[in-house]
């Protein structure tokens, strides 16, 4: 795209621009339905108070589609240092409590169908490595989804649905790197009615990961110290058979 910088970082399949103050996500045919789904919810937390992008426009044809979006402030959660990482974590506790708390979602990731995913990837041995922990690696990837479908039916008994954001990882969250509040959440293609410890999971481990973080002032902040570690093992395990 002339005039426009490509952007390298993060996981998506789409083909990622910036000029200015918009970023623009391109993906061909294949692609139309999933980034439509991600503009869907891009304008729906803009109308929720939930700090984000905003839609500057979105154009669609036989050959695929463009979203453009505004760009959110700050910093992403990665990039931040050693000294902000508590009082990042906290922000990241009280901006996930926030969102969970969000009612009138039109949109839903039910379990069964996150496992239903899981299990596509793994039939189609299409699990990425990097996205597991050595101990994992050490286990075939349908021995990992025996443990998931193992756990779900404990799980599934205790379920507390409320607007996830789906893949709450630091790279996703932006934020003021002088109040360290949340100043946005990016990447949205997840984002519907879940199970609550599916962004914990994700953000406790990503503390553990990217930080070396205790994840307690995290958990505090958003209410929760003493979090089910069942639970969260279980979402932990299950999103990396999901990508691919």
């Amino acid at each position: 795209m002339k005039g426009w910088e490509p952007v390298t970082v993060g996981e998506s399949d789409t083909s990622v621009y910036r000029r200015g103050e918009v970023f623009a996500k391109c993906c061909g045919p294949a692609g139309v339905l999933e980034l439509r789904d991600e503009r869907d919810r891009v304008e729906w937390l803009a109308g929720t108070g939930i700090p984000g992008a905003t839609v500057v426009d979105w154009v669609e044809s036989a050959d695929g589609a463009r979203l453009m979006t505004t760009a959110v402030p700050g910093v992403p959660g990665d990039s931040l240092p050693p000294a902000a990482h508590v009082g990042a974590a906290e922000s990241l506790g009280r901006v996930l409590r926030d969102l969970h708390s969000l009612t009138g979602c039109p949109f839903e990731r039910p379990l069964s169908s996150v496992v239903a995913l899981g299990e596509d990837v793994v039939r189609r041995n299409a699990v990425n490595p990097a996205f597991l922990t050595d101990e994992w690696r050490k286990l075939k990837p349908s021995e990992l989804l025996d443990q998931v479908v193992a756990e779900r039916p404990y799980v599934e008994s205790v379920l507390e649905p409320v607007v996830c954001h789906g893949d709450a990882c630091l790279p996703n969250v932006f934020f003021d790197p002088a109040t360290l509040e949340v100043t946005g959440l990016i990447d949205l293609g997840r984002l519907g009615i879940a199970d609550r410890y599916s962004d914990l999971a994700l953000a406790v481990i990503q503390l553990h990961d990217e930080w070396s973080a205790d994840p307690a002032p995290f958990l505090s902040a958003y209410g929760l110290p003493d979090a089910d570690p069942r639970r969260l093992e279980f979402f932990r395990l299950l999103d990396p058979l999901t990508w691919g």
